[in-house]
């Protein structure tokens, strides 16, 4: 996947820009099979989400319907539908880690942060997401933020896991 270094904007200036942007994105893949994927891949990596308008683009450039697009969306978990967080925690709610106590884990750092599953701190800065089962059963109930895995976590860790995640995006803030 092609790694896109620019400015991240949680929403696009103006249709023209959302329009040239997809277009760069997509002009990047010859490969017509992965095409679709790796795009909406590469707009969400810029935008933190699939915004309507460049799902609307994408339609228009490759002929797949919208409905579709957006059903990728939902399908997908690294794929948003809805503005995410600029760091974004995954509680895996699979079954291993569900029977774990993933519900209890989702429960508390929703409390810690203030906000619900899919929505976002009023900084835009965290948002919390469960994900389906991510293959660390072993270590179960498992959480991940920005790449790190913590494993058997329990509630008196929660406060932790946020802190961390919180001081990592103020340090690359400042």
């Amino acid at each position: 996947m092609a790694h896109i270094s620019s400015d991240i904007t949680q929403s696009p200036q103006s249709q023209s820009e959302m329009a040239t942007a997809v277009d760069d994105i997509m002009a990047q893949y010859h490969d017509k099979t992965g095409l679709v994927l790796n795009t909406l891949n590469d707009i969400q990596e810029r935008y933190r989400y699939l915004p309507e308008e460049a799902l609307h683009r994408v339609s228009e450039n490759t002929g797949v319907l919208l409905d579709d697009l957006k059903q990728m969306g939902d399908f997908f978990d690294y794929l948003s539908l809805d503005p995410t967080g600029r760091y974004v925690i995954e509680v895996c709610d699979g079954t291993c880690c569900h029977i774990q106590g993933a519900p209890r884990l989702i429960d508390k750092i929703e409390r810690v942060l203030g906000i619900k599953i899919g929505e976002v701190t009023e900084d835009g800065m965290i948002s919390i997401k469960a994900v389906n089962c991510v293959g660390a059963c072993g270590i179960a109930p498992v959480v991940i933020s920005e790449g790190r895995v913590y494993g058997h976590v329990r509630l008196v860790q929660v406060g932790e896991i946020v802190a961390e995640t919180w001081d990592r995006a103020m340090a690359e803030e400042s």
